[in-house]
């Protein structure tokens, strides 16, 4: 059987001055959901449906919140999965997280952040320089230690 070709993502941009820049809708079979895109990849788009948010129990002040900080600070470094892991509440976000194949996604009307995940990172490293023999180390001490105590010691 022939793989099926998928469709090109139609994704269109919001961008006006009243709006958040993050937030975007999406359409898959025909329903639309109000998201913020956390990555997309060749086949599917990992998106927070803040739609279920309510329902699940978490408060959409304080999301919004941390997705903004998120936005400004480093949305062109990592995916918003990643702030959330950093701050510890990634079991409570992981409720509204959901995949969708992009066979089956219509539209995208927002921003779309494409991350590349799969291809290690690039780490340089120092060659460490051996001490030869006969060489004398002195470690310098330049603060004085000093020692808490108690008070009425």
């Amino acid at each position: 059987m022939a793989k099926r070709k998928i469709p090109e993502l139609i994704i269109e941009r919001a961008e006006d001055s009243f709006n958040y820049f993050f937030l975007a809708v999406l359409e898959h079979r025909r329903e639309n959901y109000l998201v913020v895109v956390d990555n997309v990849t060749d086949d599917t788009v990992g998106v927070y449906i803040l739609d279920y948010a309510q329902q699940e129990g978490i408060n959409l002040k304080e999301l919004m919140t941390v997705i903004t900080q998120w936005f400004y600070r480093a949305s062109y470094k990592y995916p918003l999965s990643f702030e959330f892991s950093r701050l510890g509440v990634s079991p409570r976000t992981n409720r509204i997280y959901k995949s969708f194949e992009l066979a089956h996604v219509t539209r995208l009307i927002g921003k779309d952040y494409r991350f590349d995940l799969h291809s290690p990172p690039k780490v340089k490293r120092r060659r460490a320089n051996t001490i030869p023999a006969g060489v004398e180390i002195k470690l310098k001490r330049s603060a004085q230690v000093v020692q808490l105590s108690q008070p009425g010691e």
